[in-house]
């Protein structure tokens, strides 16, 4: 029996197989406000109709000073609402469960979109600077996120996931390397999780009790014992599941891999993660084969696997593999050419 294909709860929210679409910018697609396009739906539907269980939206920002990019899908007023809701009904149709990722960039928010960038403390790296949040901003920036994800659930999401890694905002105020906070935000694990804790709180209350609520984090916040231990307070939060990834930044984490894993650290770490919550795992990046993911599941090694350029590349992956039909590889460029603008992968259909 395939495992990958066997149904998998999040909460009270069941999805038809453990394969998920992670969330992947889609530079180009929207317009220049951020608006969902006839691209965007289409290109969730695709992958919808092409099998994979659930369907995480890309990062989507709750604030229009807060992009990486000006075509950005957006999420911070009432108008987004209609064209998300499209994408949701696009892939309910064909039996996918979606989530949409909420995201604020805070230190990595484009200088053409806002130039008094804002992050955990005060930063500069010689590259890229930003200035410390007053606690008027965090607030600020705390309902954002809570109203985010109230929009989320009128546009019919089953669930929302916080951006807790590769750099962004709340990643810069779990790293130490980052906030040099000396209040209720910043020094001890406990302070520097308050944000996302409030963030989470202010969720709860108004959401509807079935409506999921996850992160993605990394397993190498600031090392992997901090994350284990990062994992269990989430989980005590009452987070509904974990998406492990890279933190801050791609600092490896300090441990021996098996010769056997058939994966790369990062998917390891995710894997120590799960052995240390109750929770759903999603365990993500370059799991690009169906050997590497049914190991994973088979293995009980991971709860989901979230397969993405070999999504962009196939969108018909989930089903080939399940049919047993050959699928289409992802050529694995250098810069992928997909996220400088989708239209330039090769294996890109429009």
């Amino acid at each position: 029996m395939n495992l990958l294909f066997t149904p998998h709860k999040i909460k009270k929210v069941e999805l038809k197989n453990r394969v998920v679409l992670p969330p992947m910018v889609c530079f180009t697609f929207a317009d220049a406000n951020g608006f969902v396009s006839e691209k965007n739906i289409n290109h969730y539907e695709a992958i919808a109709k092409g099998g994979a269980g659930l369907i995480i939206v890309e990062a989507t920002c709750i604030n229009k000073n807060g992009r990486l990019s000006p075509e950005q899908l957006g999420i911070w007023s009432d108008d987004y609402i209609e064209g998300l809701s499209k994408i949701v009904q696009a892939c309910h149709k064909h039996g996918a469960k979606v989530f949409i990722q909420l995201h604020h960039a805070g230190l990595r928010v484009s200088k053409a979109i806002n130039e008094d960038t804002i992050t955990s403390s005060d930063y500069d790296d010689g590259k890229i600077s930003a200035r410390e949040m007053t606690k008027e901003e965090i607030q600020t920036i705390k309902e954002d996120f809570i109203n985010g994800a109230v929009r989320a659930e009128k546009a019919g999401f089953d669930g929302i996931e916080f951006h807790g890694a590769h750099s962004y905002l709340f990643t810069q105020f779990f790293s130490e390397k980052v906030n040099k906070r000396t209040d209720g935000y910043g020094g001890s694990l406990e302070n520097r999780l308050r944000f996302v804790k409030e963030v989470l709180e202010g969720v709860k209350q108004k959401v509807n009790e079935d409506f999921v609520v996850g992160i993605r984090m990394g397993s190498n916040e600031n090392d992997l014992e901090t994350s284990i231990e990062m994992a269990k307070r989430f989980e005590a939060m009452g987070m509904d599941y974990l998406h492990v990834s890279t933190g801050f930044d791609n600092t490896k984490i300090n441990v021996e891999i098996p010769d056997s894993f058939p994966c790369n650290w990062i998917v390891y770490g995710g894997t120590i993660i799960k052995e240390h919550v109750s929770i759903p795992v999603i365990g993500v990046n370059s799991i690009k084969t169906p050997e590497q993911a049914q190991y994973l599941i088979h293995n009980n090694l991971l709860d989901l696997v979230a397969i993405g350029r070999a999504h962009l590349a196939d969108y018909d992956f989930t089903n080939h593999v399940e049919e047993g039909a050959p699928i289409i590889e992802c050529l694995g460029c250098r810069p992928c050419k997909w996220f400088t603008n989708g239209d330039n992968c090769p294996r890109h259909r429009s």
